[in-house]
């Protein structure tokens, strides 16, 4: 599969398809341990303050634009990003998979409810479930805890489904020899995967407006974090346009 990767606001995206992605997963799952992360337009705000999330992705194996809203603006900087793959439709991919092959999956976070709908969507899932309580990532005893879980339970796949920045700076404090598998920074998919949260009409995505219906489902939660995540975007976009102009001059030459 192709590996390339283009840099932009601070971060290597993967630039092939899902299909190529989910071959190379295939594989990777057999190996040393590594993890993938799906920067989003709120992901690259946090980038900016955050250095343990930018660690998190300096260590990531991969980056998928998980974001519709992104892409375009990728491509206008010269970013060809082959498809967007949003981190929803990859956990469905990957527990269709994870099912049809009898795998074993560590869940970290998501409730029991949803555990227990999962297990009756996808019987043949070897489901190991783990889910710390809120403000966890500023306890370091239960930060131990959620991570001598995943290392104590074998597994080709582990979803880190406790949002950003915490489950990115979960996924990178498992080292490649500790075990074997791939990890995933997975949001609110079990949500959507086990409907306790319903997405957009299919319509609505392509249109690339499925943040508006995410918004109007959760205004008290998400219409804040949109509104920060478009006065960061304007001008880290303009800022991003302007490097690649000023870097694509050619050099005065001295007289």
């Amino acid at each position: 599969m192709s590996s390339e990767t283009t840099h932009a606001f601070g971060v290597d995206f993967y630039t092939g398809s899902k299909a190529a992605l989910l071959a190379g997963i295939r594989e990777w799952v057999e190996q040393p341990y590594s993890f993938v992360v799906t920067p989003n337009v709120d992901h690259l705000a946090q980038l900016q303050q955050n250095d343990a999330l930018r660690e998190a992705y300096a260590k990531a194996r991969l980056r998928l634009c998980d974001s519709r809203i992104l892409q375009p603006l990728l491509q206008r900087l010269g970013v060809r990003i082959e498809e967007v793959i949003p981190g929803s439709d990859l956990t469905l991919d990957l527990l269709e998979w994870a099912d049809k092959e009898h795998l074993r999956i560590v869940l970290i976070g998501a409730t029991d409810e949803e555990c227990a709908k999962l297990r009756a969507l996808y019987p043949r899932i070897t489901l190991y479930h783990h889910n710390p309580p809120m403000g966890f990532i500023n306890k370091p005893d239960e930060v131990q805890r959620a991570l001598q879980f995943v290392r104590q339970h074998p597994s080709e796949l582990v979803f880190y489904a406790v949002g950003a920045p915490r489950q990115e700076i979960l996924a990178s404090a498992i080292e490649s020899h500790e075990r074997t598998g791939m990890g995933f920074c997975i949001g609110a998919s079990i949500s959507f995967a086990t409907g306790s949260i319903k997405r957009a009409p299919q319509w609505i995505q392509n249109c690339k407006l499925e943040w508006l219906h995410r918004m109007l489902s959760e205004p008290r939660r998400l219409v804040r974090r949109y509104a920060h995540d478009a006065l960061f975007i304007v001008p880290a976009f303009l800022r991003e346009k302007n490097y690649r102009v000023q870097k694509a001059k050619p050099a005065k030459q001295d007289s």
